[in-house]
This record gives structure tokens, C-alpha cells and sequence, in this order.
């Protein structure tokens, strides 16, 4: 009868012991979900603001296009992630193809603005804000603009780059029917090279619009000119309609390239 008495006596603590230490984990394990809770929901927020603030940006960059001079200041709050510049990157190739003539148009890197986010649910990868997966377009109203989600190493980022417009018309003011093939282009090879992890005030302003012209005559009829473009390697074409007169081709090339420059501004 001792023994039992004992034994009773040692299971009221030993149970109570157990007790207290599956209360705790219990407690440890719903402190820690609703904490990891409340912290994706803060990353997703910020996310979101990030997008927002990009999408800014890229209204400011079409804003000011083709005006020169035009500036306008827009503020970035910083929401845990990483703004960068890169004006040295993205290098972008034209060339035109008139039937077995090939010539080079537009050589040179145009530079692309992307927000490093810290990581977050990565379900977002491959999706457009502006814009869509083809690097050259043919349509004027468009979107210049290739803003994108993409994983960049365990992060996700939020890049924005710009992309040729390419037209076709016919000119007869000077007597001739000439046809012209015009292509568009924002460059931001002229920004600064910008990091920043916190908030930042940036001046988009248009530096100025430069314009290059190639004549060509070509013997014999042709009905359009392929427009092939690279963009880092990935090439896409789109076709445009030409027309010709009797026995010869005449064809007006502008390559009309806005420079947009990105920077901080202080003070």
C-alpha cells in the first residue's frame, strides 16, 4: 500500500511537468505561425508598394518622352528592397532585312531600371505589368514599356526596360513615293548608376531626341522589310508593308531614339 501511495505522489508532478512542457510548445508554435504570418503579410504589402512605386516610374519615363528639356521628380519610400540602375546593360540590336539586302540600324546597350524585393512568395515570376514577352512591336498604340517580374538569383525583382517601335508609311511630298520605315526608341544608357536600399528621390528628364536617316534605292519591287530585334541575345522580327513604283523601291529609314536620363536628386 506504501508503494502505491508513492507512486501516486511522483505521478502528480511528473504530469503536471508534462503538462507545463507541451502548454509551452504549444504556445512557442502559435507565436511563431502568427508571427511568420504577420511578417509575409508585411512582405507582401511592401511588394505590392514596390510595384506600385515602379509603375510610377514608368508613367514619369512615358511622360516625358519625346519633349526634351521635360523633367519630373518622383520619390521612392523604400519598402526593404533594392533600386538599381543599370545604364550599361540590355544591349539591343536593329537590323532590316529588304530582301537579300541586310543593314545594321541601331547597335548599343539602352540601360534598364529593376527593385530587388527581399524574398517573398515567388509565385509572381514571369508576370508582366507593362507591356508583353515580344522585344519589337509594330503597333503605335502599344506599350513600349517591358516591365516584368523575374527571379534573380533567391529574389525576385521588378524590371523595367524599353523596346523598338517599328512603322511603315508612304511620304510623296517631294513628287516621289518614298516609303518610310520609323523606329522608336527610349534610352537609358544616359542614367546614372543608382543603388539604394531605403528611400529615394528620382528626376526622369528627357535629355534630348536624336534622329538618324538612311536613304536606300533598291532595284525591283518589294513588299515589306523584315525588322529584326535583340534584346541581350533574344531575337524577335516583326514585318512591315512597303510599296513600289514600277521597276524601283524607294525607302526612308529614321531611327528616332528618345534619351531619358535617371538621377538622384539631393537636398
Amino acid at each position: 500500500m506504501s508503494d502505491s501511495r508513492a507512486n501516486k505522489g511522483l505521478a502528480t508532478p511528473v504530469s503536471l511537468s508534462f503538462l507545463l512542457f507541451s502548454f509551452t510548445i504549444i504556445t512557442m508554435a502559435t507565436y511563431y505561425f502568427a508571427m511568420s504570418s504577420v511578417s509575409n503579410k508585411t512582405s507582401r504589402l511592401s511588394y505590392a508598394a514596390a510595384k506600385q512605386d515602379m509603375l510610377i516610374l514608368e508613367d514619369s519615363v512615358a511622360s516625358v518622352s519625346w519633349s526634351p528639356g521635360s523633367s519630373v521628380i518622383r520619390d521612392f519610400q523604400g519598402h526593404g528592397g533594392k533600386f538599381e540602375t543599370k545604364p550599361e546593360d540590355r544591349d539591343v540590336i536593329v537590323n532590316l532585312t529588304f530582301g537579300s539586302s541586310y543593314d545594321v540600324a541601331f547597335n548599343s546597350a539602352v540601360g534598364y531600371a529593376r527593385y530587388e524585393m527581399p524574398y517573398v512568395d515567388l509565385g509572381d515570376a514571369d508576370r508582366f505589368l507593362r507591356g508583353d514577352p515580344r522585344n519589337a512591336i509594330n503597333q503605335s498604340f502599344g506599350e513600349k514599356a517591358q516591365m516584368y517580374m523575374r527571379i534573380y538569383g533567391d529574389r525576385q525583382e521588378i524590371y523595367l526596360g524599353y523596346r523598338p517601335l517599328a512603322i511603315s508609311f508612304l511620304d510623296n511630298s517631294g513628287g516621289n513615293m518614298v516609303n518610310v520605315v520609323r523606329i522608336y526608341l527610349i534610352n537609358l544608357n544616359s542614367s546614372e548608376s543608382l543603388l539604394f536600399t531605403g528611400g529615394l528621390r528620382v528626376r526622369v528628364q528627357c535629355m534630348s531626341v536624336a534622329t538618324e536617316t538612311q536613304n536606300h534605292n533598291f532595284t525591283g519591287v518589294l513588299s515589306s522589310v523584315a525588322v529584326n530585334v535583340s534584346v541581350d541575345g533574344d531575337v524577335d522580327t516583326v514585318h512591315l508593308p512597303l510599296s513600289s513604283e514600277g521597276s524601283f523601291t524607294l525607302v526612308r529609314v529614321e531611327i528616332l531614339v528618345c534619351n531619358v536620363r535617371l538621377e538622384e536628386v539631393t537636398g
